[in-house]
């Protein structure tokens, strides 16, 4: 996340590279586009700094079009030996789709 960061700053591209326990997430809905970096623990459980954040995206007041001014991208880090393998990461990418977000490339 950090090499990504770094290289969109250097083509000017205005950058916050932040864990996910730092982000403030009630301002999603504000931001133009997003890359996020999730990896999976366990038995496909979220990382502990991901977890706030992701009660947060499950709260069912949520209006299903909450994020569709976003773009998006997600990335899944783990072992690929697991069974549930990016499990988080999937599961990150289609509840921000069903919230009105746009997966890059689409």
């Amino acid at each position: 996340s950090e090499s990504l960061a770094a290289t969109a700053s250097e083509r000017g591209v205005s950058v916050r590279c932040l864990s996910m326990d730092e982000y403030e997430v009630a301002e999603l809905p504000t931001e133009p586009l997003v890359v996020f970096f999730a990896s999976t623990t366990g038995e496909g459980e979220v990382p502990d700094p991901m977890r706030h954040f992701w009660r947060f995206l499950l709260r069912k007041d949520l209006p299903a079009a909450s994020l569709a001014a976003m773009s998006y991208a997600t990335f899944g880090l783990g072992d690929s030996s697991y069974p549930k393998f990016n499990y988080a990461a999937k599961r990150l990418h289609r509840r921000l789709a069903m919230l009105g977000a746009t997966p890059l490339g689409s």
